[in-house]
């Protein structure tokens, strides 16, 4: 964990005011704003929602909150290492307070609410047409979506009569992914797809030495583990967990094999932190991986 220190914790503001950035890299850890985060992501079409708190704005732009600056991007990192978006969203609703001297203002966030909120479809696709096909043309007509990785959906068969699509897009994506089993969810404004199980082949180690944090608990499906954040580690992305322990009742090491390790696509990660408190959590709920399939 030599690594995981001096956390830095940096918020983009943005809408018809321009933008802001709140602890830039340029900015001293000692000149820095307090900023508590919050938050749920997820591999399903249930939308990512972070609440974001950030301490001693200047009124004016306290003010801007919400109309003039309407979307907001959370990073973070350590000192040694890069910047990466934890989530990235709409601002739904904004609270001010005042707590003494110091004045809180606590951003709720939704990742994706005009693709989901806003966004429709209307299309017939003759027979013969994949169903990737349909899931592409869907995601095209997302607002504020940016289409990405299709894993697994390559090989679905043709439909063997016409189809038609017609209402809100999520609706459409939604009956999609259960007529032919895929996740779909849009992860920081990127839309992805994932067949049930498959997984996105990008790994991330988590042992004592990247940020594991006491020890991994089995679930019906895999495990749930709560570690350091890390930016990487995100939905339908995949985890090394490396932790070899005692089974208490036999006295025996658990190996790689064993509830305590091995790989895992992430399911759900819960966040919590700050620059100016000890949380900096990721609870993360995770399926096991053998022979290069999610075990469902």
């Amino acid at each position: 964990m030599s690594d995981q220190f001096m956390r830095q914790v940096e918020v983009t503001i943005e809408g018809k005011a321009g933008a802001l950035v709140i602890n830039g890299p340029d900015v001293a850890l000692t000149e820095q704003l307090k900023v508590d985060f919050s938050g749920k992501l997820t591999i399903g079409s249930s939308q990512n929602t972070g609440t974001v708190t950030i301490w001693n704005l200047t009124r004016s732009n306290r003010a801007k909150l919400g109309e003039e600056f309407d979307q907001l991007t959370l990073k973070v990192k350590y000192e040694k290492g890069e910047s990466g978006i934890l989530i990235k969203g709409s601002i739904r609703d904004v609270t001010n307070k005042l707590d003494g001297a110091d004045v809180s203002s606590e951003i709720e966030i939704g990742d994706g609410d005009e693709a989901v909120n806003k966004s429709g479809v209307s299309k017939s696709f003759p027979a013969g047409t994949k169903p990737k096909e349909v899931a592409s043309y869907i995601v095209g007509q997302m607002a504020k979506v940016t289409p990405g990785p299709m894993v697994g959906i390559d090989d679905l068969p043709a439909y063997t009569k016409p189809i038609a699509v017609f209402g809100y897009a999520k609706r459409e994506l939604d009956t999609l992914g259960r007529e032919h089993g895929f996740y779909w969810s849009i992860q920081s404004g990127t839309a992805e797809i994932v067949k049930a199980d498959r997984f996105i082949d990008d790994v991330t180690i988590l042992s004592k030495a990247t940020g594991l944090l006491n020890t991994p608990e089995e679930t019906d499906k895999g495990i749930k583990v709560r570690c350091l954040i890390n930016p990487r580690i995100k939905p339908n992305r995949v985890i090394d967990v490396r932790s070899d322990f005692q089974d208490e009742g036999s006295g025996r090491d658990k190996t790689k094999s064993d509830q305590g390790g091995g790989l895992f696509r992430v399911a759900t990660i819960d966040f919590s932190g700050s620059n100016r408190a000890q949380e900096f959590y990721f609870d993360i709920e995770a399926n096991r991986i053998q022979g290069n399939k999610v075990v469902k």
